[in-house]
């Protein structure tokens, strides 16, 4: 008798609980990479969605508007593209005092 292979019926039983649980991982390692997988198809669908929303609304949105505050709107546009920088000091400043307003009133 190899002392290396031992021909216990108990250790061939925990073989099998071993070979059991092992395709039981490798089942839930497919099952979750599957998962996984599904779960980024559907948050790329939903950002995909999403972006073509807001860009009908974008789009379309301009049309609903009066002219005047359609031209205002562009104007603004330009203005911040011109010099992004003060704009977003400006609005980091206006987050500040809303941020501190609003934590001050609790």
């Amino acid at each position: 008798m190899d002392p290396r292979r031992p021909t216990d019926p108990d250790t061939d039983k925990l073989h099998d609980l071993v070979d059991t649980a092992k395709d039981k991982a490798t089942d839930a390692k497919h099952r979750a990479e599957d998962r996984s997988a599904a779960a980024a198809l559907a948050a790329t669908d939903l950002v995909d969605r999403a972006r073509t929303r807001v860009r009908d609304a974008a789009e379309h949105g301009e049309e609903a508007l009066p002219e005047p505050v359609a031209e205002r709107g562009r104007d603004i546009a330009a203005a911040v593209r011109q010099q992004p920088l003060p704009f977003a000091l400006a609005t980091l400043a206006a987050l500040l005092i809303l941020w501190r307003t609003l934590r001050r009133s609790r």
